[in-house]
């Protein structure tokens, strides 16, 4: 039967909530529809306890208590959506809800002692309690369970909506790190590809703040690397970075290119004499050129490209994209298909949990590396003694 899902995403560059509320027909091509979505930023408060527990020092007791407050904050978030759409809370079937990602650490390559971990805060106890409704949540740990990155989640998202019989397509994401999705003309599930080919908004953001000393958070449209001159020389030495040569399967996160890994661009700059601008329009370019070098690695012919993310609103980056990517044209964003850019990872949520309800597997062991095919997520029922039966 058709129905309502909500899907809820806090992102790595940790600015805010992501809220979509889809309404969901199988029968239909593509099975969803987007019927309202919001967007609820982070206080300066609520964004410095998030930053406080991605210090790997962080006190247990501190990621408990943010993981308490991020329940109620998704929940506040959903309330005010349907409240919004004017869609009551019991004719909404489920919430996928990602959680923030605090710590992701997917296995090494051939090592038996290292399986991987991965960590998302936002107590799905708290959110099925204050709205209502049942909540699917913890989406990465059955594929890391099998052996899997864990990362991407939403190929098979990707797959439902965008695959075209006539013609290939490359689905891009660009939020704080930058992932894409390979579709072939006609491809079948197996024949899909997807990784993540490293920084996005996040390495920006993370300049920006050291920049302007904390007094912007984000480079509004690009503006700010629009003014600067990219250093060939320090993009080169950047681009020798071992993740943006390994082969997938492949995920990365904060670890590998967070705040100390921006402290470290922002010395590099530096230390040749670069402005600011400077050494922003030369990331700027480092994260088009990953993106450009990884997809025409992995293409055989012109596709289209359909993007996502906040990186959509940064004129400075599509620019460099399109510059780099002469195989993909057109280039696209999701909103000509009715997904809102800053919105598809929310709506890919509401769809991945209400795949779960249906028991369907969602992950996708060519490109996580998993040993099977798992239906992503964990589920936490809105009232006592509920049975999957009745999400």
């Amino acid at each position: 039967m058709p129905g309502f899902a909500v899907g809820l995403m806090s992102g790595t560059s940790a600015d805010g909530i992501d809220a979509a509320l889809v309404y969901v027909d199988e029968a239909l091509c593509p099975p969803i529809r987007v019927v309202d979505a919001m967007f609820r930023p982070f206080s300066e408060d609520e964004r410095a306890q998030i930053f406080q527990a991605f210090d790997p020092a962080c006190p247990g007791i501190i990621w408990a208590k943010l993981h308490r407050e991020l329940g109620e904050w998704y929940a506040s978030c959903v309330i005010e959506l349907l409240r919004q759409a004017r869609v009551s809370p019991c004719n909404v079937r489920v919430i996928g809800c990602h959680g923030q990602t605090m710590a992701h650490y997917p296995p090494l390559p051939d090592s038996e002692e290292f399986q991987g971990f991965t960590v998302q805060l936002g107590d799905p106890a708290v959110i099925a309690a204050r709205t209502g409704i049942d909540v699917v949540h913890h989406f990465r740990q059955q594929d890391m369970a099998w052996g899997g990155q864990g990362a991407p989640l939403v190929p098979y998202f990707d797959y439902r909506i965008w695959a075209s019989r006539v013609e290939p397509r490359v689905v891009l994401n660009i939020g704080g790190i930058a992932n894409v999705t390979i579709l072939p003309k006609g491809a079948g599930i197996d024949e899909v590809t997807a990784f993540d080919t490293g920084p996005g908004n996040m390495v920006l953001d993370a300049l920006v703040e050291i920049g302007t000393q904390g007094r912007q958070h984000y480079d509004s449209e690009g503006s700010l690397a629009a003014q600067g001159r990219c250093s060939e020389r320090l993009l080169k030495r950047w681009l020798s970075h071992p993740y943006f040569h390994l082969h997938g399967p492949k995920s990365t996160g904060r670890e590998r290119f967070g705040r100390q890994y921006a402290n470290q661009l922002w010395k590099d700059g530096l230390a040749l004499g670069l402005t600011f601008e400077d050494i922003l329009r030369t990331a700027t370019a480092l994260v088009a050129e990953s993106i450009s070098r990884a997809v025409q690695h992995a293409i055989a012919e012109p596709c289209v490209l359909i993007v996502s993310g906040g990186g959509v609103h940064n004129r400075t980056l599509m620019r460099e994209l399109e510059r780099r990517l002469s195989l993909l044209r057109p280039l696209e964003t999701t909103d000509k298909y009715g997904i809102g850019g800053d919105m598809k990872e929310a709506v890919a949520f509401a769809f991945l949990a209400w795949q779960f309800c249906e028991g369907i597997p969602t992950s996708m062991p060519q490109i996580t590396g998993a040993e099977e095919r798992v239906v992503l997520g964990c589920w936490t029922p809105a009232r006592p003694g509920r049975t999957i039966d009745c999400c």
